[in-house]
Parts: C-alpha cells; structure tokens; sequence
C-alpha cells in the first residue's frame, strides 16, 4: 500500500478520535475539580486542564491504524518508541495531578527512554562532518535529548494555543524533511502526532475552552525528539528547538521560578513589569500585543527557523 495512504490514514484517524473526545472530556475534567485559571484574562476564567490526555488517545489510535495497513517493521524500534513517549505522557500526567519537581520531570523522561538509545543507529549523518559513529554515548545521549525535548516543550507555553501551535509547527517541519531524504520512521510517529494537535487546536486556540496541561507538552516534546531521531534528522530537529532552548536559558537567569504570564490584562494588552525571564516578556515588555498577537507572533518566530531548516535542507 502506498506509505503516504497510511500516514494520511493515521492523521485523519488522530484527529477524529481527539476531536471526539474533547468535548465528552471538559465538563468530565471540571466535574473532578481538574481546572486551571487563564491568568492572562482579566475575569481569570476556570478552564478544564490536562486535556493532553485526548490528544495520547487519537496518537495511539493513529498509529494503530497505520501499523494495521502496514504490519510491524522493526518491532524493537516500533516499540521502544511508543513505550517512550507514553512514558512522558505519564509523567506529565503525575505533574497535572500531583506538581512533581523539575528534577523529577528531567529525570523519569530519561529513564523511560533508556531503550531507545540502545535501538537506535549509533552511526549519525551530521551536515557538512559526514557520518559520525557515536558508539556508546547513544545509549546515555538520545535519552537525554528526549527529556531535553519533553522539558523545553513544557517550557514555552501558558496562552491559548501556544505550546499546540509550536508542536503543530515543529511536527510539519520533521514531516516534510523526513519525506524529503525518505526517511520514513519517524513519519509513523510525526503524523498522528499532527492530527492529534490539530484537533486540540480547534480547542486551545484563543478563547480556549480546555488546556493542555503538562500531559500534553511533555508528550508533544518526547514525540517530536522521538520521530526526528527515528528519521535521523538530529541537527534540522535541534534547529527547531532552538526558542525553546532560549526559553531554558532566559528561565535559568531565574533559577526556573519565573512564569511566562503577564503582570496586568485588565486594558485588553499583556503588560509585564518584572525581569526578563522568558521569551513571552520580551515581547510583553516590547509591544502592546493582546493574548492572540503575542501567540502568532512567537508561532511565526517558530515558522522562521521551521522555514529556515526547510529550505538550507533542500538547498544542500
């Protein structure tokens, strides 16, 4: 069967399922007291948090679609990254309902995806060096960049529709390049990540009506690192990365207390009074933006270094 059926297959089926099941979740979440405060509105509105859980569902039912047109390839891979990113799904999970440390959501992210590094190629194509056998340190570095890639998706995200926007960004990036050196394995995983996002989107996007939560940041990252990994697209997936990489260091100034919300909505602008600790502030304390032009103007910050990758990747 043609591969781009089947992706097309699991997109389609990730988006039916989470579109389906957000609206039978939120007023399940807010029976069970499992709400979060918009604190970027002046009214501060009580919204259904952690909806990432629908998003894990239309994943999972993605990529059982996909491997039923397709039978199992390489199981040990297959498997080993599906247990890794529902591993991050989970601790993001326990965040929701229990706030664990930030050692701790480094560490479990880590530990969980121990195996992928032992089932992955240790011999990587890096740009302009050729190919590099990386031996051993695989098996400590990829997990590593999975946690890395959890934690930093979990990083830059507080408006509506932000952290969804960027995975939606980030994951049609990896898409294109994967199919483009047809480097397929990822795809499996990239797409109904896709699909998944962007039947949350419709709900998360200004004025949202349910919120991400940890659950699924965490998951959007490990999947992302997960599926650039799988298609070798180790240096183009740092690239797009890279606002979030600066997000870490701007939260290190602050020895990661800072939040990424505004001092004052009440004018119908974000104001921010304090020091500059993430990349949200800057724009804040640079620009009267509302809450919908501070979100489009951080995704087209994302778009550019998307489309920068795109087109130095097939330029080369």
């Amino acid at each position: 069967m043609d591969y781009r059926l089947e992706l097309i297959a699991a997109l389609i089926t990730a988006f039916g399922m989470t579109y389906a099941i957000i609206p039978w979740l939120i007023p399940k979440l807010r029976e069970r007291g499992i709400i979060g405060i918009d604190l970027n509105k002046p009214s501060r509105p009580h919204v259904a948090e952690m909806g990432g859980i629908a998003v894990v569902i239309g994943f999972f039912a993605g990529t059982s679609v996909a491997l039923a047109f397709d039978g199992v390839g390489n199981e040990n891979l297959l498997y080993v990254s599906l247990s890794t990113v529902l591993g991050a799904a989970f601790v993001g999970i326990l965040d929701d309902l229990f706030e664990l440390r930030q050692r701790q959501k480094a560490f479990f992210p880590f530990l969980i995806a121990l195996p992928i590094g032992v089932a992955l190629d240790p011999q990587v194509y890096v740009p302009f060096v050729g190919e590099v056998n990386f031996g051993v340190l695989m098996i400590i570095g990829a997990p590593f960049a999975v946690t890395c890639a959890a934690n930093a998706g979990n990083m830059l995200e507080g408006f509506n529709g932000l952290g969804t926007g960027l995975g939606v960004l980030m994951s049609s990036t990896l898409i294109i390049l994967a199919m483009h050196h047809n480097r397929l394995d990822g795809v499996f995983i990239l797409a109904p990540l896709l699909g998944g996002l962007l039947a949350f989107l419709v709900f998360n996007k200004y004025p949202a009506v349910i919120f991400p939560g940890d659950t699924l940041m965490l998951f959007t990252g490990a999947a992302i690192a997960v599926g650039g990994m799988l298609s070798s697209l180790y240096i183009q997936t740092t690239v797009i990365f890279i606002p979030m990489i600066t997000e870490f260091f701007l939260k290190l100034r602050g020895d990661f207390k800072a939040e990424n919300y505004c001092s004052n909505a009440s004018n119908g602008h974000l104001e921010y009074g304090g020091r500059i600790e993430s990349l949200t502030h800057i724009f804040m304390k640079h620009g009267r933006l509302t809450e919908k032009r501070l979100v489009i103007a951080i995704w087209a910050l994302e778009a550019i270094f998307c489309a920068g990758i795109i087109l130095l990747d097939f330029a080369v």
